[in-house]
């Protein structure tokens, strides 16, 4: 029997600046600060001109985590997104949980740029 699999996909939009929000999003240590799950993330780094994309894989015995956060310069806006993917049998009690710590992810992270 294959394990479950849940994912879910979040996009909002900023004016911040792009460079502000690449160096936010790559500053590993202070992950904590907006998003409650990735304290020991080693994300692996894609660019490609204005877009760039942060892939953090947790693998897990239970649990398979892999959380991808994507800033693309769109019509002078930034369009963030986060995607995330979990599998594995504690899927089913946990997703509700992990939908609602990650609900306003990208907020708590607006709100660091401007801190």
């Amino acid at each position: 029997m294959k394990r479950p699999v849940w994912h879910f996909e979040l996009v909002r939009d900023t004016n911040a600046p792009f460079d502000l929000v690449r160096q936010k999003l790559l500053d590993g240590q202070a992950y904590y600060k907006w998003h409650p799950r990735h304290r020991s993330a080693t994300p692996e780094i894609i660019e490609d001109g204005e877009c760039f994309e942060i892939v953090c894989r947790f693998p897990g015995f239970f649990v398979y985590e892999e959380a991808r956060y994507r800033v693309e310069a769109i019509d002078g806006r930034l369009l963030l997104t986060y995607r995330n993917r979990f599998k594995g049998w504690p899927v089913l009690p946990l997703m509700g949980w992990w939908r609602i710590k990650s609900e306003r992810v990208w907020e708590r992270f607006i709100a660091c740029l401007m801190a």
